[in-house]
């Protein structure tokens, strides 16, 4: 059984993959040695990847070292099956690596977008020869609304869990709708730019604000929450004798 854990900006997710196949998810708000000693001490786990995007628990790092047979800390160095176009190679984030990973995997020989929506939006590019090119990065809903709020005098701190109508009809409406529909309409306008250029384009749309995108988002375009994750377990087994 391979664990993999993909420590975000607000959440960590520890998963388990066998034989190739997702089994589950467990989400972890706060993460640290107490979460991993509990999920070790109830799952049998072979081998493991670790990936960060922040500062990880030096003490959960020794456990998993210390527990886990085949246990590999994913950076910049590791072995990936895609190539990277990237200018500086040394500057992507993890998360972005894997889930173009993760998109090369189902979508052999063809130019993926892979539009990853949480703390922020990133839209990498994922060509037919398997060259991962680049991508933009751009405030998600959550940071926007923050932003609003932070930089103006009288705007309120807005949830982005409530209505979003097209046009809002409150200041918190206004607020979430712009948030959130200025994001999918931001999505489509990438869709529509680089389908152009390259026509046999498919798009992925994963992150923690997938779902409730694709429900704003009126072009074609394929939900895989676990993207990232199914990124990490394949590089778990090109940097592993499992």
């Amino acid at each position: 059984m391979n664990l993999i854990i993909d420590q975000g900006n607000s959440v960590t997710k520890m998963a388990l993959f066998r034989a190739g196949q997702l089994q589950n998810v467990d989400f972890y708000p706060k993460w640290g040695p107490d979460e991993v000693t509990r999920f070790l001490d109830t799952h049998a786990v072979d081998a493991a990847i670790f990936s960060t995007v922040t500062n990880p628990d030096p003490e959960a790092l020794k456990l998993l070292q210390q527990r886990v047979r085949c246990f590999v800390r994913f950076d910049h160095t590791s072995q990936i099956p895609v190539r990277i176009g990237y200018h500086t190679p040394h500057t992507l984030g993890l998360d972005r690596i894997a889930a173009v990973v993760g998109a090369s995997m189902e979508c052999p020989g063809r130019p993926v977008l892979i539009v990853d929506a949480g703390t922020c939006v990133t839209y990498d590019l994922l060509t037919a020869d398997g060259t991962f090119v680049g991508g933009n990065i751009a405030p998600g809903i959550r940071l926007r609304l923050l932003a609003m709020h932070e930089h103006t005098g009288k705007l309120p701190l807005v949830d982005d869990s409530g209505e979003i109508p097209e046009i809002g009809f409150s200041t918190e409406t206004a607020m979430r709708a712009g948030a959130t529909l200025g994001v999918a309409y931001e999505i489509e306008g990438y869709m529509a730019r680089l389908n152009e250029i390259y026509p046999d384009l498919f798009v992925f749309l994963t992150g923690g604000d997938a779902l409730k995108l694709a429900a704003k988002i009126k072009s074609r375009i394929f939900v895989n929450e676990n993207l990232v994750l199914t990124g990490l377990n394949r590089i778990l087994q090109e940097n592993a004798e499992i």
